[in-house]
């Protein structure tokens, strides 16, 4: 009888290569944890600081009874961190030479509600607590309930993409009727905006009043600066 020595040496082969993976992935499952890394995106600005997120990774310090990576699950360590108020979108990760890390990007407050209970408003229109780590630089708002959260997202998102305005606008009160007035930086002055909506009309004749105003070098001569009539600011002077 003839050997097939070709399907033999194949056999083999498999058989040697299914034990050098398992081995490995032995090893690798039981190399202890040596280290935490984490690397936070964006923002230098730290709400939640890196040893707080490494508590969050692992319960023991490095050095204490060793933990195998076997008993680490990832999804359940990035569901700790997404779970955590500072953190928008978490993702952990584990090296072969017994590195936890994750990369971890925080969320971004548009505005602070001042209240009895201060909060932050994020990019979502969703409140965020307030950091002990951290204060953010965005306009303070008086006068909002949580429920009127999304009307005023509008006008945090145009303020946060126009240049002018993000360096201007430091308060934003809103009325019992639902109108709004922002205060400014260093102009004192207060611009009646009315309602959340027709903003792109409204800033462009601010814009133009604004420049008018700067050349004649009369800012300072208003105390409200009215957005509310169509086609038109109207200025109040002191």
């Amino acid at each position: 009888m003839k050997v097939n020595w070709f399907y033999i040496k194949v056999f083999v082969l498999v058989g040697v290569v299914l034990f050098l993976f398992g081995f490995a992935k032995n090893r690798n499952e039981a190399r202890e944890i040596v280290d935490t890394k984490v690397n936070f995106e964006g923002d230098a600005n730290l709400f939640i600081t890196a040893d707080t997120v490494d508590k969050l990774l692992i319960q023991k310090k490095v050095g204490d009874t060793a933990q195998g990576k076997e008993i680490l699950v990832l999804s359940e360590l990035e569901a700790k961190l997404d779970a955590n108020a500072m953190i928008a979108e978490a993702d952990v990760y584990r090296t072969i030479d017994g590195i936890i890390g994750a990369n971890v990007k925080q969320r971004k407050p548009l505005a602070r509600v001042n209240g009895e209970a201060p909060f932050y408003i994020d990019e979502l229109g969703e409140a965020m607590p307030l950091s002990p780590n951290y204060s953010a630089r965005v306009p303070v708002i008086e006068g909002l309930a949580r429920e009127n959260m999304q009307e005023v997202m509008p006008l945090l998102q145009y303020i946060k993409n126009d240049e002018l305005l993000n360096e201007q606008v430091v308060g934003i009160k809103r009325t019992p009727s639902g109108n709004y007035r922002l205060s400014t930086r260093v102009l004192d002055y207060v611009i009646k905006m009315g309602k959340v909506k027709e903003l792109d009309s409204k800033f462009s004749n601010y814009k133009a009043f604004y420049q008018k105003a700067s050349k004649d070098k009369s800012l300072e001569t208003y105390k409200f600066v009215d957005l509310r009539f169509r086609g038109q600011v109207v200025g109040t002077k002191k």
